[in-house]
């Protein structure tokens, strides 16, 4: 087991992905402007100082976990790859999910690209090996099984935008379960940190 299957965390796998290629297989393709790089899983830990960054996890589905996410902070791997500014950020998975999130928006310095939770490796059912965690935003936001990085200039519908879920991904006020309680609580919008 592991600390979201403990606490029963609801899975969700739109796309029906069985698997992923092996860690040492494991590749984030990243294109912005007329450059591409290429990161493999191990480069996370080769390139970048991993950090924990206690936050929540919230589902428009009205769900919301908090935990100790590990990982490479946005900004640093922004920072490492040289881009500035950017209009949009395109993430797809493995399996092919995809969505596109404002560069606005991505300005939170808790963001991660994430490969642990609670100190052990993102089970496969969570997202693992590598997630997105953006937590000022609605969870579709945060692409799970990540293959893709790609800072564009126009923007692509995403597979649950396209469904007509809101393109900008924006928590909004309403009640919803605390996962780590077992309790419903109301949040005011925004990531949620009233508990």
């Amino acid at each position: 087991m592991s600390f979201l299957k403990d606490i029963s965390t609801p899975v969700f796998n739109v796309e029906r992905l069985r698997e992923v290629p092996a860690k040492e297989k494991y590749f984030i393709e990243i294109s912005f402007g007329d450059k591409k790089e290429t990161i493999f899983y191990y480069d996370l830990y080769n390139i970048f100082e991993k950090k924990v960054v206690n936050c929540r996890l919230t589902s428009v589905s009205r769900w919301s976990v908090r935990a100790n996410w590990e990982g490479v902070l946005w900004k640093d791997f922004t920072g490492y790859l040289g881009v500035k500014s950017y209009k949009y950020v395109y993430f797809e998975s493995y399996g092919g999910y995809n969505t596109t999130v404002f560069g606005e928006d991505m300005g939170n310095s808790r963001i991660l690209i994430a490969t642990h939770v609670a100190g052990e490796d993102i089970e496969f059912e969570y997202g693992g090996p590598v997630r997105m965690v953006i937590p000022n935003l609605w969870g579709y936001k945060s692409c799970k099984w990540l293959k893709k990085i790609y800072f564009i200039e126009e923007y692509i519908i995403g597979f649950w935008e396209g469904n007509g879920y809101d393109d900008r991904g924006l928590i909004e006020p309403t009640v919803l379960l605390d996962i780590n309680s077992k309790t419903h609580k109301k949040i005011n919008g925004g990531e949620v940190l009233e508990f």
